[in-house]
C-alpha cells in the first residue's frame, strides 16, 4: 500500500508553486501565439495565491509603429466587463439595497419586454445569466444614432424574443446594460461612477476607465486592428459604445487586471473585505445551463469540458478536471480572455489588439496547464485550426448563397416603387431611396447599397461609415421586400426584422 501511495505521488500532476513558475515558458507561448495569429500587440497577467507572478506586454500598440505594449497599456476589455457589473450588483445585494431575485421593474420602471410573461417576472438574476428569452439585437446599440443607455434599453425591450422566458440560455448584452443602470441608480450615480467608486478605487485600478473617450485619452493606449477574411490586418478606430455601459465598456491594463484577479480569487477581499464571500461566490455559481455548440466550442472544447453553464457575469464550467470560471471579450479590433481556477487560486488575463483572434484562449489555457502541471496541449495549433475552420464555414455559406441564386430574375416592380420609409418597433426607421438608378437603405449610422439577388430579394452591401464597415466582411445582409394584395410594397425583412412601410410614405 505504501508503495502504491509513493507511486501516486510520483506520477500525479503537481500544481506549480509561484517560486517554480517558469516565466520563460509563458514568454515562449505568447511569442509563438502572436506569430501564429499575427497579433500586433498583447498583454498578459498571471496571479497565484494572491500574488502577481507574471505581468508583461508584448509587441506594439499599432502595427507598423514602434510604440511598445507594456503592462500599463490601456486596452478595452469588452465583455470581460460583465463580471464587474455583476460584482457591483453583488456589493449592493450584500448591503441589502437590492436582491438577486428582485423584479427588474421594481428598480427600473421603464424596463419592459415584448413577451408578457418575461415582462412580468424578469429578475436581476435573469438579466445576469442570459435567460430573458431575448437575443442580442446588438445592431440596435451599434447602429442607432445618439441614444443613451435608457433609450437603448427601451428599444431592445421592444425587440422580438428568440425563445421563451427562462427556457434557453442565449447570450445578450443589453441585460447587463440594464443591470448597470440599476447599480448606478442605487448609488445615486451612473454605472461608470459606481464601478469607479466601488471597484476601481479600492482595487487600486488607477488606469482603468469606463468610456471610450477616457480610454483613448490615456497616454499609453492601444490601437485596435481587424483581421479581414481576406487575411488583411487593418488598424481601426475604437468602438464608441458607451451607451452599452455595463455590458462591455471597461478599459484596463494588465497591471490593473492583476488586482481584479486577486480580488476574485480572494473571495471579495482586497486589503479588506469589499463584499461578503458567499455573495460574490453566487456570481461563480451555475445559474443556467448552456450548450457548447458552434463558435462556443472554440472556448469550451469538448475534449476537456464536460459541462458548461453561466453564473452571474461569468461562464462556469470544468476544465481538465478542475472547476473554472471564465469570460471572454470581443470588440471590432480587440479580443480578451479572463480565466480563473478558484480552488487553486490561479488566474490569467490575456488581451490582444486584433480581432478575430484566438490568441487569448491559446495563452490562458497554456498558462493554466503550466500552473497546474498538466500534460502539454498545443493550444496555439488547436485554436488556430478552429478559427481557420470558422472562416472556412463562413466562406462555404457565402458560396452556397451564390449557388442558390436564381438566375435571370428581376424585381416585381420598377425600382422607384420600392422606395419609402419603413418602421420596426425596436430598430426604428429605415429609409429606402433611389439614387443614380440604385436602391439604397439608410438606417441609423449605416448606409447600404442594394444589389439585386433574385426576385424581390436584394443583398444589402454596407458602404457607410467607411471606417467602420470593414468588420462586416463576414456578414451577409439581405433585404426581402413583401408585396401586399394590392401589388404594392407593404414591408421588408431587413436585419432579420420585419419592417412595415409607413402609411402615406
Amino acid at each position: 500500500m505504501r508503495r502504491l501511495f509513493l507511486l501516486f505521488l510520483l506520477f500525479a500532476p503537481q500544481t506549480v508553486r509561484a517560486a517554480e513558475f517558469d516565466a520563460k515558458h509563458i514568454d515562449a507561448v505568447v511569442e509563438r501565439a502572436m506569430k501564429a495569429f499575427q497579433v500586433p500587440g498583447a498583454a498578459v497577467v498571471v496571479v497565484k495565491d494572491d500574488e502577481v507572478i507574471y505581468v508583461k506586454g508584448f509587441g506594439v500598440r499599432e502595427k507598423g509603429k514602434d510604440t511598445e505594449v507594456t503592462p500599463n497599456t490601456v486596452f478595452p476589455i469588452a465583455s470581460c466587463s460583465k463580471a464587474f457589473t455583476s460584482a457591483a450588483i453583488a456589493m449592493l445585494v450584500d448591503e441589502g439595497k437590492l436582491s438577486w431575485d428582485d423584479k427588474v421593474h421594481k428598480h427600473l420602471d421603464y424596463f419592459r419586454l415584448s413577451d408578457e410573461l418575461a415582462d412580468r417576472d424578469v429578475t436581476i438574476r435573469d438579466l445576469l445569466c442570459h435567460r430573458t428569452g431575448m437575443p442580442r439585437h446588438d445592431l440596435i446599440w451599434a447602429g442607432l444614432i445618439n441614444h443613451d443607455s435608457g433609450e437603448l434599453i427601451r428599444r431592445w425591450g421592444k425587440g422580438v424574443p428568440s425563445t421563451s422566458f427562462r427556457s434557453t440560455w442565449e447570450y445578450s448584452n443589453v441585460p447587463f446594460t440594464t443591470a448597470g443602470v440599476i447599480a448606478g441608480l442605487k448609488e445615486s450615480s451612473s454605472w461608470a461612477g459606481t464601478i469607479e467608486k466601488r471597484i476601481f478605487t479600492p482595487l487600486e485600478m488607477h488606469a482603468s476607465s469606463c468610456t471610450s473617450s477616457a480610454g483613448q485619452a490615456a497616454k499609453e493606449h492601444t490601437t485596435p486592428h481587424y483581421f479581414g477574411i481576406d487575411k488583411s490586418i487593418t488598424a481601426v478606430k475604437w468602438d464608441e459604445i458607451d451607451q452599452a455601459g455595463g455590458a462591455g465598456c471597461i478599459n484596463s491594463t494588465a497591471t490593473d487586471m492583476g488586482n481584479w484577479l486577486r480580488f476574485q480569487l480572494s473571495q471579495g477581499k482586497f486589503g479588506k473585505q469589499l463584499v461578503a464571500s458567499k455573495v460574490l461566490r453566487e456570481t461563480h455559481t451555475p445559474q443556467m445551463l448552456m450548450k457548447a455548440e458552434g463558435v462556443w466550442t472554440l472556448y469550451f472544447p469538448t475534449k476537456f469540458t464536460r459541462f458548461t453553464s453561466y453564473g452571474l457575469g461569468w461562464f462556469v464550467h470544468d476544465y481538465r478536471g478542475f472547476d473554472c470560471v471564465s469570460h471572454g471579450g470581443t470588440l471590432t479590433g480587440i479580443r480578451a480572455q479572463c480565466m480563473l481556477i478558484p480552488e487553486k487560486k490561479i488566474g490569467v488575463f490575456a488581451v490582444c489588439n486584433l480581432r478575430p483572434s484566438a490568441f487569448p484562449e491559446a495563452v490562458t489555457k497554456s498558462t493554466i496547464d503550466h500552473l497546474l502541471g498538466l500534460p502539454v496541449e498545443d493550444w496555439v495549433t488547436t485554436t488556430k485550426e478552429q478559427l481557420t475552420q470558422l472562416d472556412a464555414t463562413t466562406a462555404k455559406r457565402m458560396e452556397k448563397r451564390e449557388k442558390d441564386r436564381k438566375p435571370d430574375t428581376k424585381p416585381s416592380l420598377p425600382l422607384k416603387d420600392y422606395a419609402g420609409k419603413f418602421d420596426e418597433p425596436a430598430y426604428g426607421r429605415a429609409e429606402v431611396v433611389l439614387e443614380d438608378g440604385k436602391l439604397m437603405i439608410r438606417w441609423g449610422r449605416y448606409s447600404f447599397r442594394l444589389d439585386h439577388y433574385h426576385f424581390d430579394t436584394f443583398t444589402a452591401v454596407a458602404i457607410k461609415p467607411a471606417d467602420e464597415i470593414i468588420s462586416f466582411d463576414r456578414s451577409t445582409f439581405e433585404v426581402l421586400f413583401r408585396l401586399g394584395t394590392n401589388g404594392e410594397i407593404e414591408g421588408m425583412k431587413f436585419l432579420e426584422q420585419e419592417f412595415k412601410k409607413a402609411k402615406g410614405k
